[in-house]
């Protein structure tokens, strides 16, 4: 299994627009921080999950070839404005690509994105072609398995993925501020977690480090990710803040294992 953090930062990004504290005008690339995104390899499929307004940026940084499923948390802007980037992907691989997401996900999608198309393309015209399927429970995509996290995060349905396959596991969680118990038990044990973050201080939609380390302390993964961080947060500092199974992830991370 392999993941590429194309994008570790909250909803403004970092640096965020007209702000001058140490972070956003640091020069410490780790402290710059793109909309939270995540691709994952394995067995053979290549999964996006969600498509922020960095999308395109974030592909031609780090090298993403092939998309055959876009998975969606929920539909924030902050997770679904790059969507229509995937008609390149459209091209180069010259099929339909597979949409998933909750209901309340796909129809919002559906409708801020009214004229992608599910049947084949008009010649010329060059827009997504997606086959749109609402989860209803867990699922495969070839030999990966995945299971939906239902989560708090305001009043967006939204969901957080498990991923499984040969052998080898991840979770990831970009958006929460509430995690039920069962959750937590079907996540733990899992090689690699990747669970939000957003600052010390509390926020009404979002895990505080605090709240997120007493998460991953119960879901007890080998390896532990904070992601979805705001400026408040100091990559090395923050880093050097942490229990040693915990790491500040940050955009271009690659695991594999």
């Amino acid at each position: 299994m392999k993941i590429v953090f194309l994008g570790t930062g909250t909803s403004v990004g970092i640096p965020m627009i007209g702000c001058a504290c140490p972070v956003c005008t640091s020069e410490n690339p780790r402290n710059r921080r793109r909309r939270a995104s995540l691709y994952v390899q394995a067995a053979g499929r290549h999964i996006v999950v969600d498509t922020p307004p960095d999308f395109r940026e974030q592909v031609l940084a780090y090298g993403v070839a092939r998309v055959d499923a876009v998975l969606f948390t929920h539909s924030h802007a902050d997770h679904v404005f790059g969507f229509d980037d995937i008609r390149r992907f459209n091209t180069i691989q010259g099929d339909r690509i597979p949409a998933y997401g909750a209901p309340g996900t796909i129809a919002d999608l559906r409708r801020i994105f009214d004229y992608v198309r599910e049947e084949p393309a008009t010649p010329g015209l060059f827009r997504p072609r997606i086959a749109f399927v609402e989860i209803a429970g867990p699922f495969r995509l070839g030999g990966v398995e995945i299971r939906p996290l239902p989560v708090t995060h305001g009043t967006k349905p939204t969901l957080g993925y498990l991923f499984r396959a040969e052998g080898r596991s991840a979770g990831y969680v970009p958006d929460c501020h509430e995690m039920p118990d069962e959750i937590v038990s079907a996540l733990q044990g899992v090689d690699v977690m990747i669970l939000n973050a957003l600052r010390h201080r509390p926020h009404g939609t979002h895990l505080t480090v605090a709240d997120s380390l007493r998460l991953l302390e119960r879901i007890g993964a080998e390896r532990s990710y904070l992601v979805h961080m705001c400026h408040d947060l100091e990559h090395e500092e923050t880093a050097r803040s942490l229990p040693e199974s915990v790491a500040v992830s940050y955009d271009g991370l690659v695991l594999e294992w």
